[in-house]
């Protein structure tokens, strides 16, 4: 009886056909960090395989979503750490849908040009439904806001404008985007503890005598507690809330805190919310003129206000870059 030739088995070769044919995006890549291998869903949902000169993947992304996925996917291939981040692909027709990119590093490697591992799985219809409630939040937020203002009738348009100062110069000054979504939560909020005020101080046409501005000052602390209740303010928005009338030379309230021990957030909106107030009318002052508004921001650089943001924010009315 002749001899069976033992049978063979390319297991490598079996892992990319496995690969191949998964109905999930998978990758791989070596351990400088550039993509080696895309599976045919890859292909099939971007049309896209070895156009990108760089990392491999970039010329899929949106364009807002290539620089900071550089920066994680870097950080990961020097450290070894897990990737993970969202961001958007194109399709072939041109369309961009939301995907969470995951990788994992691999000790030992079996094949040089196989360091990394990952998947890409399509998450839009969930960051779609986060954007909806997202706005849902914001809209019920403004509500509280203005609500107060029809209350506080000398103030009305104050939160939208001290709204959108706050963004524009935040940024200027490059902060993040979740960052700026913080600074507008605690800009819609920043006195919705005046709903803590009595009439009597709150309307009062002319200058609070010392009980009643203590009465006022209360507003800070009433405001952080208030929009805490809400149980989905960010810390940051509390912090905006709570210490906007701080001061650089420690003489604001209500905790006295002394330059950079403000938090960021509130040393930016309160050099936004006092020029606001300087060139509104109310009942007890007219509108001060911009360049009045501006000399007085300029003096108290280093004593109310944290010169740098003043700095940041007479720039950028010079350069006409801030909403009327």
């Amino acid at each position: 009886m002749p001899e069976l030739e033992p049978v063979t088995f390319d297991y490598k070769k079996e892992y990319k056909r496995l690969v191949e044919n998964m109905p999930v995006m998978l990758w791989t890549a070596d351990a400088t960090g550039q993509w080696t291998h895309v599976n045919r869903s890859w292909v099939e949902y971007t049309g896209l395989i070895g156009e990108s000169t760089g990392f491999g993947f970039e010329a899929a992304l949106h364009p807002d979503d290539v620089a900071p996925t550089l920066e994680v996917w870097r950080n990961a291939v020097a450290t070894e750490v897990a990737y993970n981040i969202e961001y958007r692909l194109r399709d072939t027709g041109g369309n961009y849908r939301w995907f969470v990119v995951r990788g994992r590093h691999l000790i030992h490697d079996i094949d040089p040009s196989v360091s990394w591992v990952g998947t890409c799985s399509d998450i839009n219809d969930q960051k779609v439904a986060e954007d909806e409630a997202k706005l849902a939040r914001i809209a019920a937020i403004r509500a509280l806001g203005l609500a107060l203002e029809v209350r506080d009738r000398e103030t009305s348009g104050h939160t939208d404008r001290v709204t959108r100062l706050a963004e524009e110069l935040g940024l200027a000054l490059g902060l993040s985007a979740s960052t700026l979504e913080d600074l507008k939560v605690g800009s819609l909020l920043h006195d919705i503890g005046k709903i803590s005020i009595s009439d009597a101080v709150l309307l009062k046409p002319g200058p609070l005598d010392a009980a009643e501005r203590i009465q006022i000052n209360t507003h800070a602390v009433a405001g952080e507690q208030f929009a805490a209740a809400l149980g989905f303010i960010p810390p940051a928005a509390l912090q905006l809330v709570r210490h906007h009338h701080e001061r650089w030379d420690g003489a604001g309230y209500p905790d006295h805190l002394r330059g950079e021990a403000i938090p960021v957030l509130a040393r930016l909106f309160a050099v936004v919310d006092t020029y606001d107030a300087l060139v509104s009318e109310r009942p007890y002052k007219s509108a001060w003129s911009r360049q009045e508004a501006e000399a007085e921001l300029s003096q108290q650089a280093g004593q109310q206000f944290d010169p740098v943001m003043v700095q940041a924010f007479l720039r950028l009315e010079a350069e006409n870059l801030l909403s009327a």
